[in-house]
């Protein structure tokens, strides 16, 4: 099986995928897929996440596949974006396998306990229709609804990344020779059933990195919760 080492490719194709081909991959793709996440980027190196698979989960929002990866932390700060950071990444590495995928963040493994720290469910598997879709079936707000900056190819990568809801909770702005991070608040009822914000903004946040590495930028995320005011939104993080 040839790997991929580019996931660039895969922002501009890849759709969430809620039909599978209940057959089970083989067990060489399940390690190769272990081995794919040990060598993906950090959001934050300090912090240290966990997965498992499974075949067995339960949600509000169910859907049937022959596999599901769960994420899990240890209740650090920023464990949130970091899973959703990493994990986009094999998202994106399994769509260049032509291997469907789809965040799965209401879901709860079926058949553990303790499960307190799991963060997101991923259910992936092979899919009997097609996996990849146009850049002109993304559903996604304008870019002059989510920058300042609307030509930064990064920002316009991170556009097309995946949110829970489609509520797409990220704004960059740019200031001088820094890149603002923000992040929407959600009004009621939304905001009072989805807590997973962070992970979206995490996501969005890989987008914006693999398109760095694509254009030969580089990339550094610090969160911050020191800066200016933005009317509708909090202060997430600043990238320089």
């Amino acid at each position: 099986m040839e790997l991929p080492t580019n996931l660039y490719p895969s922002i501009s194709q890849r759709k969430s995928c809620r039909k599978y081909d209940m057959r089970p991959l083989g067990q060489e793709v399940l390690s190769e897929i272990s081995n794919a996440i040990e060598g993906f980027e950090s959001l934050y190196p300090g912090v240290s996440l966990e997965h498992r698979f499974t075949s067995k989960v339960k949600g509000r929002f169910h859907v049937d596949a022959p596999h599901y990866l769960i994420v899990s932390g240890q209740g650090a700060p920023g464990e949130m974006e970091a899973a959703g950071f990493l994990f986009e990444q094999l998202v994106l590495w399994l769509d260049a396998l032509d291997i469907g995928s789809v965040w799965l963040g209401s879901s709860k493994d079926a058949e553990a306990a303790g499960t307190d720290q799991d963060l997101v469910v991923i259910a992936f598997g092979n899919s009997p229709e097609s996996i990849h879709r146009s850049i002109d079936q993304f559903k996604r707000k304008e870019i002059e609804e989510i920058t300042n900056v609307t030509d930064d190819p990064c920002i316009q990568a991170a556009r097309l990344a995946p949110s829970g809801m489609n509520t797409q909770p990220w704004y960059f702005e740019k200031q001088d020779e820094l890149l603002l991070v923000y992040e929407k608040k959600l009004k009621a009822p939304l905001s009072l059933a989805y807590k997973l914000s962070d992970i979206d903004m995490g996501i969005g946040l890989s987008h914006y990195f693999l398109a760095c590495k694509e254009f030969g930028k580089p990339f550094r995320f610090a969160r911050d919760a020191s800066l200016p005011s933005k009317a509708g939104y909090l202060p997430f993080g600043i990238i320089g």
